[in-house]
C-alpha cells in the first residue's frame, strides 16, 4: 500500500501513522522507522511487535495492530536476509 519515502520530513510520516490509528482504530499508534534494519531490531525486542510496510516508512506494530493494517491493504515487511547462509 505504500513505498518508503526517506525524503519526506519525520513529522509528516509520523501524521500518517497517527491518521491511520484513528482510522483503523488501532490499539497503539505505529512506531515509525526510515530505516528497515532498525525497524525490524526494534519489533524483535517486543514480546508481540512485528513489521509493516506503513505510508512512507516501516511501522512497528503489534500483531493485533498488524493484522487490521493488512485488511486494510497494507502489507507485512518482508525480513530482510541476514546474508549468512547460518543465520
Amino acid at each position: 500500500m505504500t513505498h518508503l519515502d526517506n525524503d519526506a520530513p519525520l513529522h509528516l510520516l509520523k501524521a500518517a501513522a497517527s491518521t491511520a490509528h484513528e482510522r483503523l482504530a488501532l490499539r497503539h499508534r505505529p512506531v515509525v522507522i526510515r530505516n528497515e534494519a532498525s525497524a525490524f531490531r526494534i519489533a524483535d525486542r517486543t514480546s508481540a511487535g512485528t513489521v509493516v510496510l506503513g505510508d512512507g516508512a516501516f511501522w512497528v506494530v503489534c500483531l493485533a495492530d498488524a493484522e487490521r493494517l493488512v485488511r486494510a491493504g497494507y502489507e507485512y515487511a518482508p525480513r530482510p536476509a541476514t546474508g549468512s547462509a547460518n543465520d
